[in-house]
């Protein structure tokens, strides 16, 4: 066995040869950390490809969004208030009309005998009148009541007989014929009434033996769109205001401007409140049919010359905004002053100037190098120090990477 002395100086020996071990790991430990350094310190030189956007000015608009169907802006459903048969249709769907143009007939004799009845008792009653001349008030006042009564049939009889021929309110497009020749109308239709935005009539030819269906006359270039916004974006939306409409399945934009803004909501079908309003198509109207859907966009904020950059350039310190920019192979910090937001653009009220770059938060790392992931983290975008994700060394700590000491 060994003499304890032997021991000591074979243990010193061990010592010594650990020390010098551990020194060594040391070194290479600094050495490979400032190989890292080096890496991720490449990543500014001209290799590195980054994203950039240009500084602008342009106008910006804040809009409602809503679908409605297109409709005429003036339209008419008329039928016969009379009864009879229907003896001519003058006119097709499609047909233009002019205001006074027949469009159809029924049999007025009937009518014309009961008008000529009526007049031979006003006639009657007048010559009553006349023949009490020198009688009492009493007997004047029954026969002047006599002769009212004469004249508000007459005044029926004749209304009656007018409603024989139906004729055009003003001018426009046929866009339903609901008669046919020989039709029995039952008198309760709507006769020469125009109204705006009313339903138009049935399109499908009558085949029954009485029928109130008639012939609907609209202006086809003259459109609305009734549309429907939800309560959360109503309030924004007043009269005056412009909107693009664009016809479902077209290409094409149109405009229009808001002429109606309901206060009645209605539940959709998800039972959401929604408020109906109308936009009243300016210009042109080609591409757009009475009856089609049409998506629109309705403006309630515009701002035009707004200086913008990318969102995605903007990054944040605290209170403090700042963008990178980009001047050649420079790259510098500076700190601006944000607007309003507009989709992926936000305004910039100080700091900037058009026609200046910046670089965008998301960026390439160096050419030809390969992107980490794991806990040793990855390049995701520029940071303090250039370093990525903003850490101070390697990614996910102040040193090592995954946050080594």
């Amino acid at each position: 066995m060994p003499s304890p002395s032997l021991i000591r100086v074979a243990w010193r020996r061990l010592r010594g040869v650990r020390r010098r071990w551990l020194a060594l790991t040391a070194a290479l430990v600094v050495l490979v950390a400032a190989g890292g350094v080096a890496l991720l310190s490449r990543g500014g030189d001209s290799s590195t490809q980054r994203l950039t956007a240009t500084v602008t000015t342009g106008t910006y608009k804040t809009t409602v969004s809503a679908t409605g169907t297109i409709t005429p802006k003036r339209s008419a459903d008329l039928a016969f208030t009379s009864a009879g048969r229907v003896t001519s249709v003058d006119v097709a769907v499609g047909d233009v009309v002019h205001k006074g143009d027949v469009l159809a007939r029924i049999d007025a004799s009937t009518l014309t005998a009961e008008r000529d009845a009526a007049q031979a008792q006003v006639d009657a009653a007048l010559a009553q009148i006349d023949q009490d001349s020198g009688a009492g008030s009493t007997q004047l006042a029954a026969d002047q009541a006599s002769l009212d009564s004469a004249r508000s049939q007459l005044s029926s009889a004749q209304d009656a007989l007018d409603q024989a021929v139906l004729t055009a309110p003003f001018t426009g497009t046929v866009s339903a014929v609901g008669y046919e020749v020989g039709d029995q109308t039952s008198g309760s239709g709507s006769g020469g009434a125009s109204t705006n935005n009313a339903n138009t009539a049935n399109n499908a030819a009558t085949t029954a033996a009485t029928t109130s269906t008639g012939i609907s006359v609209i202006s086809p270039k003259a459109l609305l769109v009734k549309a429907e916004v939800g309560a959360s974006d109503v309030t924004q939306v007043k009269k005056g205001l412009q909107a693009e409409i664009t016809p479902t399945g077209g290409s094409n934009t149109l405009y229009g401007t808001v002429t109606e803004v309901g206060v009645i909501a209605s539940a959709s079908d998800t039972g959401a409140a929604q408020f109906p309003v109308t936009i009243a198509v300016t210009g042109r109207t080609t591409g757009l049919y009475p009856g089609a859907s049409a998506s629109v966009a309705i403006t309630v904020k515009q701002a035009t010359d707004v200086l913008t950059v990318a969102t995605q350039a903007l990054h944040t310190s605290g209170s403090t905004t700042y963008v990178y920019v980009v001047d050649g192979d420079r790259r510098s910090k500076r700190t601006v002053t944000t607007g309003a937001t507009y989709g992926m653009a936000t305004e910039i009220t100080k700091g900037l100037k058009a026609g200046e770059v910046v670089e965008l938060a998301s960026f390439t790392q160096p050419s030809g190098s390969s992107t980490r992931s794991g806990s040793n983290g990855g390049f995701q975008g520029p940071g303090e120090g250039g370093f990525p994700s903003g850490g101070q060394g390697f990614p996910g700590g102040q040193g090592f990477p995954g946050g080594g000491q």
